[in-house]
C-alpha cells in the first residue's frame, strides 16, 4: 500500500534548521531516513512510498545539504556533526529509541552511534555501506592533514557558479556513483535551485566536496564496535563490488557483528551503490518483512 501524504518538516538547531519530508502519519514515530555523502532527502523519494503502511518515513537533508542550513563559516563537515545531529533529532521530537534507514555516509555514522548508545536504536536498515572503510593507522595523520588543507582551499575560493540545466546534469552527475539521469533529476528536486534566468545553483555548501575523514578509524575498532551493537540491523548490499577498502574488512567486521548478535540480516540485491533510489522495488522487497518483524 502506497503512503500518498507528503510533508515538508523543519527542525530547528542551533545554526539554523533541518529540512527535510514526511511520508505518512505526523502522529506515530517515523523511520528516520539519512542519505549518503553530497546527496539529499529525496534519494528517498522512490522507496518512502514502498515502506509498508503505518511506517511513516521521515527524510532528512543532513547539514549542508539540499534546504538544511549550512554550518556557520569557518566550519568543517565531519561525520561527528552528522553523529551529533541523529541525537539532536531524537531528543527534539523525544523518541525513546531510533529507527533508522541509511545510506553510505549516514549508514557508517549510525553504526558508530548504534555501537556508542545501543539501547537507543529500535532497528536499523543500512543501504549499501554498514560501517566506515577501515584506514590503516598510518594513514591517519597524512588524511586528515590532506582534508583540513582541502578544506583551506574551497573556503577561500568561496564562490557559488550557475550552470545550465544540462551542465549541472553533467557536472554533478560525474560525482556520483553510477547514478542514472532519471535517479540524479530526482537529487536535483532539493540539490538545485532555479534562478529566474533559468540557470541552476548547487545548494549544498561547497565545503561538503572536502571528503569526510574526520573519524578515522582503524579495523581493530570497528570490529569492537561491532560486538556493541544489540539492535535488530538490516543490511542490504548491492552487487557493485564497491567497499572503499579491502573487501575482506568489510565480510570480517560482518561475521563479527552476526556472531554478537542474531537480530543482523545481511542480503545482496544486483544493484549499484544508490540502490534504494535507483532499484526501490526490489529493495523495498527486502526491508518490509524486516519492518514488519521489528516495527
Amino acid at each position: 500500500s502506497v503512503q500518498h501524504e507528503v510533508k515538508e518538516i523543519e527542525i530547528p538547531v542551533p545554526w539554523g534548521k533541518v529540512a527535510g519530508k514526511l511520508w505518512g502519519s505526523q502522529d506515530k514515530q517515523p523511520i528516520l531516513a539519512m542519505h549518503g555523502w553530497q546527496d539529499n532527502a529525496a534519494s528517498f523519494d522512490n522507496i518512502a512510498p514502498l515502506i509498508i503502511k503505518n511506517t511513516p518515513v521521515l527524510a532528512i537533508d543532513l547539514p549542508g545539504h539540499g534546504l538544511s542550513s549550512w554550518l556557520p563559516p569557518g566550519f568543517m563537515y565531519t561525520e561527528l556533526i552528522y553523529f551529533l545531529l541523529i541525537k539532536r533529532i531524537k531528543r527534539y521530537f523525544g523518541w525513546e529509541r531510533i529507527k533508522v534507514m541509511a545510506h553510505s555516509l549516514s549508514a557508517m555514522t549510525i553504526y558508530w552511534y548504534a555501537a556508542s548508545f545501543p539501547k537507543e536504536l529500535q532497528y536499523v536498515v543500512a543501504l549499501d555501506f554498514f560501517k566506515f572503510p577501515s584506514v590503516n593507522t598510518s594513514m591517519h595523520a597524512t588524511g586528515f592533514g590532506n582534508a583540513v588543507d582541502a578544506f583551506f582551499k574551497i573556503e577561500e575560493s568561496n564562490v557559488q557558479p550557475s550552470y545550465s540545466q544540462s551542465e549541472i546534469i553533467k557536472k554533478s552527475s560525474a560525482g556520483f556513483l553510477n547514478l542514472d539521469k532519471s535517479s540524479y533529476k530526482i537529487l536535483m528536486t532539493r540539490g538545485t535551485t532555479q534562478k529566474e534566468d533559468g540557470t541552476y545553483v548547487i545548494n549544498r555548501d561547497p565545503r561538503l566536496r572536502v571528503i569526510p575523514v574526520h573519524s578515522m578509524f582503524s579495523r581493530d575498532q570497528l570490529e569492537e564496535y561491532a560486538n556493541l551493537i544489540t539492535c535488530p540491523y538490516l543490511i542490504i548490499k548491492g552487487d557493485n563490488n564497491f567497499y572503499g577498502e579491502e573487501k575482506e574488512n568489510f565480510y570480517r567486521a560482518l561475521e563479527i557483528l552476526k556472531a554478537a548478535n542474531d537480530k543482523v540480516h545481511f542480503e545482496t540485491l544486483s544493484a549499484t551503490h544508490h540502490l534504494h533510489l535507483t532499484h526501490a522495488k526490489n529493495t523495498a522487497e527486502i526491508i518490509n518483512p524486516f519492518l514488519e518483524k521489528y516495527d
